[in-house]
């Protein structure tokens, strides 16, 4: 596996680490008594914010790796 390759894996780890704390927090605060719609809200949320996160990540310099908008 190339270097820069290795390097993005290792932040992409990284920030799937981080998302477990943010959805527990999300789940956590909703006063909802189902746990299904809890976890769907939470993985909504999870999105809305990663989805950016893992767009820096995944980036090849001056390039976006694929993504057609």
């Amino acid at each position: 596996m190339e270097k820069s390759m290795l390097k993005r894996y290792s932040l992409y780890l990284l920030r799937w680490q981080l998302s477990t704390p943010i959805l527990w927090l999300v789940i956590s605060f909703l006063s909802l008594e189902n746990y299904l719609v809890k976890t769907v809200i939470a993985n909504l949320i999870g999105g809305i914010i990663f989805f950016w996160l893992d767009g820096l990540i995944f980036r090849v310099k001056g390039k976006d790796s694929g993504r057609e908008d």
